[in-house]
């Protein structure tokens, strides 16, 4: 039997919204924008999954791939336009971002 690698690694971030949103599509036109005003134009193109919202909208897990994290992260930050990110934790391993019970019930 042949082993292929996975060729992409991703990266899971964690980050809390202010105020809190939980519309998946406002969030994700935040994300882009700011790739678009830190990066330029073709950044904003950044393939990103949104994996989870919280119920109360204030918090976030995005999945992309791990080249791209780093940038994502310093966009969201800088960004003066509503809604307001902060990153809590970037991971690649999906599973240590549920440290709480109550954070993903």
């Amino acid at each position: 039997m042949t082993r292929y690698p996975i060729s992409k690694k991703y990266s899971y971030i964690l980050l809390s919204i202010n105020p809190p949103c939980a519309d998946a599509l406002k969030l994700r036109k935040a994300m882009q924008d700011g790739l678009a005003e830190t990066f330029g134009i073709t950044a904003s193109g950044t393939y990103l999954d949104i994996l989870w919202i919280a119920e109360s909208g204030s918090e976030i897990v995005i999945r992309l791939y791990e080249e791209d994290a780093p940038k994502l992260m310093a966009a969201v930050v800088i960004i003066p336009a509503s809604p307001r990110f902060s990153t809590i934790k970037q991971t690649n391993f999906l599973p240590s971002l549920s440290l709480s019970k109550e954070r993903f019930t």
